[in-house]
This record gives C-alpha cells, sequence and structure tokens, in this order.
C-alpha cells in the first residue's frame, strides 16, 4: 500500500501517520494545540464525569513548512484522569 494510503488506516504503521505523511513527502514544520473546558452534558454522561470536572481538548494540527495544514486531530479527555506534558528543546 502506498505511503499516502496508508495515513488514513487504523494502524498507520511503525512511526504513525506523521511518518506516512513525510513518507509522501509531506515534511512537517510545525503543530498547534490547544484548550481546556466545561463538558457538554452529552460528555459527562459518556465520560461518567462528577460536577465540576473539565475536559482537556487537545485540537492539533500539524503544518508543512509553507503553512499547509497537513492533519488535524481533536481529542476530549476528562481533566482529572488524564495529564498532558510536552517537552521540546528551546531555540
Amino acid at each position: 500500500m502506498r505511503a499516502n494510503a496508508l495515513v488514513v488506516q487504523l494502524d498507520t504503521g511503525e512511526g504513525g501517520a506523521y511518518a506516512r505523511l513525510e513518507e509522501a513527502g509531506h515534511l512537517i514544520g510545525s503543530y498547534v494545540e490547544n484548550g481546556a473546558r466545561m463538558p457538554t452534558p452529552d460528555e459527562t454522561s459518556q465520560m461518567e464525569l462528577g460536577p465540576g470536572i473539565p475536559v482537556v481538548t487537545v485540537t492539533r494540527v500539524a503544518y508543512r513548512d509553507d503553512g499547509t495544514p497537513l492533519e488535524m486531530n481533536d481529542m476530549i479527555v476528562p481533566s482529572d484522569k488524564y495529564e498532558l506534558s510536552y517537552e521540546w528543546p528551546a531555540e
């Protein structure tokens, strides 16, 4: 299967979707992530959240060096069960 067809599979192989994008010639230049909020009533029910527990929303967009968006990932997780940790080199 071609690299650009693998990126849409549930199991994108070693290195994940970003490795498949780069194999297809789409080099990632930057990422943007953000978000936190109170859950909707449906989210509170589905995640079995207690009163007052917020959710962390991570909407990540991977961009090519020229600013073209390559991938978007939208996650919603309960803040009392997940910790997000980021590390990157200082430039």
